[in-house]
């Protein structure tokens, strides 16, 4: 039987299939139509359904040009559309049978276009707005080009330049571009439009928003993703308060009085991303600003080192402005928000105000938790817990590098996040959605976009790497091979356009676009028009090493073996290159150019993952870049980031020294002392407190310490080999795509030896590991006793 998600995107499917696709499906406000991509437009639509019962079902196909919020009777039921770009435009299947009742009812929408101010990854051709019933008996009463519809603008909401007013909130360095801020006046939020028929004149009959004949610049799929959360949290509690005794709230409501000033500082207790509503009655002529931070700032501009510190600490970051005007009113910005404080300030004019309540609905992608991860450190388990919550927050409609800052979905972070969600939840979907989303930016160079979808361009080629072991980590870990061939072409034009770029002597030399490895000195500058040729690339090269490595694997599966032998040809010509003309036998080192002017943990631990170096020096070669970088005596070797230790985590692996990998989550356990509840970019100063890349220790202790990992393509067997350094009991869980694999360890202090309770899925076998001993394991439960290894 077909999971209900999977259903519901063949029937959407099929339905796009035979729909008639009319210029008048379509529509927008008169005024509008014809306007241009960057012109910021706010559309209400309403539609009076009336009814002798309710109906069993009423399915609806519902998309808008951006954003769309469907309410029912005043009762919100879908958003979207989820992000693509507009040869992938996301059509949602959304029931109202559920919504209805007998006799009228009120369909109503929300559409906006933030026009030059809309988020980086929001793509746009125009404001539009389609609905159409999936059932053809319905068409005349509810389609938006034929039933009874009206639209107003809402002029009333406005938004600026999010990333001007984060600049001048926090300077130039905090790069943002994800929704922008929002002004609301509060006329519209008072006529209750959701729940009452309007035909004031200010309400009109729509236009098609596209000309007769004119091609749709909409090709139109079924989103196969779930609906997004939308769950109220609680908002946490007031923990600063000027103006107003706030002691109560928000148990009680504030009373604000008139000619008044007052200022809360709300602490939520952990980053999160969600929906603000603010409940409030009277205050005519106020002003209300919210803010919202990721952490609180002092007075030079930099944040507080405890992230849970409040003080005299202040909140700078993204404000939206809310003007009400007397009576019951509701406001909540379109976009969600991202924080952990929220700032409230309140000016109010002749009339006191009453803040009844401020709320909070959570959202993003529905993971579903099924795995665990639960030890004698604590350390570990807070670790694995906060890497989670920190995939969690990023995961949206797309993944995300920041939900605060950026919002896009970029190839470095998406691939950690994609293989954390594959260890946690099981849920390949989103994942999926990225490798597709990347294949079709393809679109500017032939390579894909670094992120995407987005409205902009970002070429960083050695991404497109990456992306190429994102498909091989998704082929390791998922048995849908239909994912892989369908992005083999991709993956062959990225090894195609990097080809004509590697010299004779098996070097990968300088390319166009930005080669981002890491955020380190010499590994991370933007390109200049007056940069001096720079010398081939030693970490390049393996990275594309590395590429066509796992591209012989995929075209193997795929029953492509002359493509296969192909790449593995190229890539033993690039290995025999990388020894020759990148190794320091001086320094024992392997260099990040032939100049060998530089050295890295990158160059090296890439050099160990590919096996350029030979079997027999990879301990040693790790053990030294290791020490060196926990050394100051060693300044020259550049070290990897909390994102780049993903790579030495595989090549400590790799090297056969898994048990040294709980040494290298020393910056977590430092980090656990900031109070941290989601891992930041990169150690302070650092713009952003929520990056997933820094999140991959919540699949590495799973991987390496409980020691779960695929045995073969397609998780077809496991092989389970743990790495407790000095654990005595762990207790974990990792899903695998035909249940849960659950693994309990105790190991006697006293005599070393180690008890194991392995539970396979059914259908699932497999190897257990320890110490270079083996056993076989079968579904169900497997028990194993093992003392240690003699030395």
């Amino acid at each position: 039987m077909m999971k209900p998600a999977v259903w519901a995107s063949v029937l959407i499917g099929a339905w796009l299939t035979v729909s008639s696709v009319q210029a008048g499906d379509w529509v927008t406000h008169p005024q509008a139509r014809g306007a241009a991509a960057q012109t910021a437009v706010n559309l209400q639509f309403q539609s009076v359904l009336s009814l002798d019962r309710r109906p069993a079902e009423l399915k609806v196909a519902v998309t808008a040009d951006n954003r769309f919020v469907l309410y029912v009777n005043g009762r919100r039921v879908a958003a979207g559309p989820s992000r693509g770009d507009l040869a992938h435009w996301r059509v949602a299947s959304v029931d109202l049978a559920p919504y209805l009742e007998a006799g009228p009812n009120i369909i109503a929408a929300e559409v906006w276009n933030d026009g030059p101010n809309k988020p980086m990854a929001q793509v746009s051709a125009r404001t539009g707005f389609r609905l159409e019933a999936m059932d053809a008996v319905w068409a005349d009463r509810i389609d938006t080009g034929r039933g009874d519809w009206r639209v107003r603008r809402n002029d009333r909401r406005t938004v600026g330049d999010g990333r001007s007013q984060m600049a001048a909130a926090v300077g130039p360095s905090g790069y943002y571009v994800a929704g922008a801020p929002e002004t609301i006046q509060g006329q519209f939020q008072a006529d209750a439009w959701l729940t009452t028929p309007k035909t004031d004149a200010e309400w009109v009959a729509p236009a098609p928003a596209l000309q007769a004949g004119e091609t749709s610049p909409w090709t139109l799929g079924a989103d196969v993703l779930p609906a997004m959360r939308h769950d109220e949290v609680p908002i946490g509690a007031v923990v600063r308060a000027t103006g107003v005794d706030a002691s109560a709230f928000p148990a009680r409501p504030i009373r604000v009085p008139a000619h008044s000033e007052v200022e809360l500082l709300i602490d939520t207790g952990r980053v999160l991303g969600a929906y603000p509503e603010f409940d409030l009655a009277g205050g005519a002529g106020a002003t209300i600003e919210a803010t919202y931070v990721e952490a609180l700032y002092d007075a030079n501009g930099r944040r507080l080192s405890d992230r849970a510190a409040v003080g005299d600490g202040r909140a700078l970051g993204l404000t939206d402005r809310f003007l009400p005007v007397g009576g019951e009113q509701i406001f909540r910005p379109a976009w969600w928000r991202a924080w952990r404080f929220m700032q409230v300030r309140i000016k109010t004019d002749d009339q006191p105000l009453m803040l009844n309540a401020v709320k909070a609905y959570e959202t993003g992608y529905p993971f579903e938790t099924r795995a665990w991860f639960d030890s004698d450190d604590v350390q570990l388990n807070q670790i694995w817990r906060i890497g989670w919550n920190t995939v969690k927050f990023d995961a949206h409609e797309t993944y995300m590098d920041t939900a605060y800052w950026e919002q896009l979905q970029y190839i470095g972070d998406t691939r950690i996040q994609a293989l954390v969600s594959y260890d946690v939840s099981g849920d390949s979907r989103l994942a999926i959605q990225a490798i597709d989303a990347f294949d079709a930016s393809r679109v500017v160079d032939g390579l894909p976009q670094a992120a995407w979808p987005s409205s902009g361009q970002n070429s960083i080629p050695p991404f497109a790497l990456l992306w190429i072991g994102m498909i091989h980590d998704y082929w390791m870990n998922q048995p849908d091979l239909s994912v892989v061939r369908r992005n083999l072409d991709g993956v062959r034009a990225v090894l195609n356009w990097y080809a004509p770029y590697v010299t004779d002597k098996g070097l990968v030399r300088q390319t166009p676009g930005w080669l981002f490895i890491d955020w380190r000195a010499g590994l991370s500058e933007q390109p200049r028009s007056d940069d001096p040729v720079k010398p081939d690339s030693c970490i390049i090269s393996l990275l594309y090493l590395g590429a066509l490595v796992q591209a012989a694997e995929l075209e193997g599966a795929a029953g492509e073996p002359e493509r296969a032998d192909a790449d593995r040809r190229e890539a033993e010509r690039l290995r025999l290159g990388i020894r020759d003309q990148c190794w320091d036998a001086t320094r024992g080192l392997y260099a990040d150019s032939p100049l060998k002017d530089r050295f890295s943990q990158h160059a090296n631990l890439l050099a160990v993952l590919y096996d350029v170096e030979p079997t027999s020096g990879q301990a040693a070669l790790i053990e030294k870049i290791v020490a060196r970088n926990a050394s100051r005596s060693f300044p020259e070797i550049t070290p990897v980031t909390y994102y780049f230790s993903f790579y030495l985590s595989r090549a400590v692996e790799h090297a056969g020294l898994a048990d040294a990998y709980l040494a290298l989550l020393q910056p977590w356990r430092d980090m656990l002392g900031q109070n941290f509840t989601t891992w930041p970019e990169e150690p302070d100063p650092t713009r952003s407190d929520s990056h997933a890349w820094s999140a991959h220790p919540t699949s590495d202790l799973l991987r390496l310490v409980a020691g779960v990992k695929p045995d073969a393509p397609g998780y077809a067997r496991v092989r389970i080999e743990p790495h407790l350094g000095g654990l005595r009991r762990l207790d974990a869980a990792t899903v695998h795509p035909q249940g849960v694999i659950e693994t309990r360890y105790r190991v006697d202090e006293r005599t070393g030896r180690l008890s194991a309770d392995v539970r396979l899925p059914r259908g699932l076998s497999g190897v257990f590991v320890w110490q270079g001993r083996q056993r076989l394991l079968r579904p169900g439960r497997n028990l194993i006793t093992m003392a240690p290894a003699k030395p």
